[in-house]
């Protein structure tokens, strides 16, 4: 890497980290004509709009609070820039890398890091996921539940039934009473289950411990509250239900420009602030 671009990187990042209103006329000198700026969703090219995106964007509030590492070479042609939060902020950290053409700036990358998780709280699910599980299948969505079967094998499965059960439970009504699910949570009730909406971005991952239920109470409010497309699989109410008591919940309600959007954890046992 030649001293020169070593030099714009520096050059680049001190612009990048400068404070509000400052930094653009130092850009300017450092990119070269056909710039080319990419962040997830987003790509924008020609100096003045790479630049009111470096200073405005997304990422222009966050550069300027972050803690950035001396640039680093990659490759001949390569530099990259890492900023790290600074201690006690909650802020996602960015990484920057820098494409030259001769000893110009050809293409800004700005990737985002994972945000450090939130902290625990007790497990009490909220109303507005309750309602996204419930209404998970109808809305086309439907819920992914992972187990092990006797030999140890992970196994994966679709389950149109699957509910909220009060503050800390799921419940889903199986249809095959002496199928492969059962034999397996009744050899090692540990599970895990995947929420995904696709056009909300909203991701959330349950890990808890299932057992079949044989209240009649039980019976009655799972399969009455299943979708009418999981009913009509089993009009004669051959199934059964099983109950699933949480240990753990994480995940977030979407994406936003500043990303993760109402992120929890929720962890059973965690005592309340």
């Amino acid at each position: 890497m030649s001293d020169a671009r070593m030099t714009t990187a520096q050059r680049f990042l001190d612009a990048l980290a400068a404070p509000q209103g400052t930094g653009a006329d130092a850009l300017m000198p450092l990119l070269h004509p056909d710039v080319r700026l990419m962040r997830l969703g987003k790509t924008v090219d020609g100096t003045a709009a790479v630049i009111d995106e470096l200073r405005q964007g997304a990422n222009g509030e966050l550069s300027r609070r972050l803690q950035w590492q001396a640039p680093q070479p990659v490759v001949d042609s390569v530099v990259r820039l890492v900023g790290e939060r600074r201690p006690g902020e909650r802020d996602r950290g960015l990484v920057v890398t820098l494409g030259f053409d001769g000893d110009a700036i050809a293409l800004v990358q700005q990737q985002r890091t994972p945000p450090p998780p939130p902290d625990a709280q007790p497990l009490v699910l909220p109303a507005s996921l309750k309602r996204m599980i419930d209404h998970a299948l109808v809305e086309r969505h439907p819920m992914l539940v992972a187990y092990s079967d006797p030999e140890g094998q992970p196994v994966l499965s679709f389950r149109g039934s699957v509910q909220a059960y009060g503050d800390d439970q799921l419940a889903m009504w199986i249809r095959s009473p002496d199928g492969a699910f059962i034999r397996a949570i009744r050899h090692n009730p540990k599970l895990a289950l995947v929420y995904r909406n696709e056009e909300t971005k909203a991701t959330y991952n349950f890990q808890g411990r299932a057992r079949v239920s044989d209240l009649g109470s039980d019976r009655r409010r799972v399969f009455d509250a299943s979708p009418e497309a999981e009913r009509g699989h089993d009009f004669a109410m051959l199934g059964v239900v099983v109950l699933v008591d949480l240990d753990r919940v994480e995940g977030y309600a979407g994406l936003g420009p500043a990303g993760q959007v109402d992120q929890i954890r929720l962890v059973r046992g965690t005592v309340p602030n």
